[in-house]
């Protein structure tokens, strides 16, 4: 079996392509030629150069695959339009170099987000069929990415997985809390404490798989996640104590959150890279409710989340510490 992975330098992307080696594929990774390959080194895989943004870049890589898992994009920009570029347009000339270069395509799986659908209202895990509300440029030009891909499921078997917050072993976004807690200090972000869906990096990579070998996924989208939710204090919590550690728990306003924000962006001005935390992050991150159902994975895809989080975060912290980062 032959999968193709866009985004398999990054953090999701390479436990995906580790996944998929395991169960026998025959993996190419698409990458421009710039990236940082450090997570693929000695992988047996087939580095195969292009570019979303550049069509015609793309149809060598998508020729001879029988599934392509679709995990290309970004997560923080400049400016608002790099996320329609990439995300939107990114996905809308993949879907296009597939339909006119590989019809007999077995599976593409979209990798989008929780955010795509906007928070959860009044507390109740979102569901796959309610109706979309993305409060950030992010969230909007993943959902226009999903747009893209099922209004061409009548001529490709396209399925859409949506992700929570991801963490695990190589993850930069989330690593800060637990540098923060290694000295000391819980944070709990936000006025009024809200909830949070979470998914081990591992258990999301075995749920795109099964999303991209059932057959009856095709045309549907499904949320990926473990059970339950946490709010940060308990998130926090957690994390001291796998580090064995006793931290102060500190409360950060929204208005610092915010003004934290618009220092991060006027530093990216001069530093010419994304900010660390924009805005826009800074309104997803206020949100009181990030949480998502995953009853119809389960029932549908077989799906069964295998890292609660007091064992993900154990993996998590081992890895950071083997790595230098903690």
């Amino acid at each position: 079996m032959r999968a193709l992975v866009t985004g398999a330098t990054g953090f999701i992307g390479s436990h995906v392509v580790e996944a998929l080696m395991a169960e026998g594929y025959q993996v190419s990774c698409l990458v421009r030629e710039a990236r940082d390959l450090r997570w693929l080194r000695g992988l047996q895989v087939q580095l195969v150069y292009g570019d979303l943004t550049q069509e015609t870049t793309l149809r060598e890589a998508v020729r001879e695959a029988e599934f392509i898992y679709h995990l290309g994009g970004i997560t923080k920009a400049r400016r608002p339009r790099d996320y329609y570029e990439i995300n939107h347009r990114g996905t809308r000339n993949l879907v296009e170099a597939c339909l006119e270069w590989n019809l007999g395509l077995k599976k593409f799986v979209y990798l989008s987000t929780l955010a795509a659908l906007g928070p959860s209202k009044e507390g109740r895990p979102a569901r796959e069929e309610d109706e979309p509300h993305p409060i950030t440029d992010y969230g909007r030009s993943k959902l226009l990415g999903e747009v893209e891909v099922l209004k061409h499921r009548e001529r490709l078997p396209v399925t859409i997985v949506r992700a929570p917050a991801v963490y695990g072993p190589r993850d930069q976004d989330l690593y800060p809390f637990f540098r923060t807690v290694a000295k000391r200090v819980k944070p709990v972000l936000g006025k009024d404490e809200g909830s949070l869906s979470l998914c081990y990096v591992q258990d999301l990579a075995a749920g795109l798989i099964l999303a991209g070998e059932n057959e009856k996924s095709a045309g549907q989208a499904f949320f990926i996640s473990e059970e339950g939710s946490h709010s940060w204090s308990e998130v926090g919590d957690l994390v001291a104590e796998t580090l064995g550690v006793s931290a102060l728990r500190v409360r950060i306003p929204p208005s610092f959150i915010f003004f934290l924000a618009y220092l991060s962006e006027a530093w990216a001005i001069l530093d010419k890279r994304p900010a660390l935390i924009n805005r826009q992050k800074a309104r997803e991150i206020t949100g009181r409710y990030w949480v998502c159902d995953i009853t119809k994975a389960k029932a549908e895809l077989g799906f069964k989340p295998c890292f609660p989080l007091r064992e993900g975060l154990k993996l998590t912290v081992a890895w950071y510490r083997k790595k230098g980062w903690l």
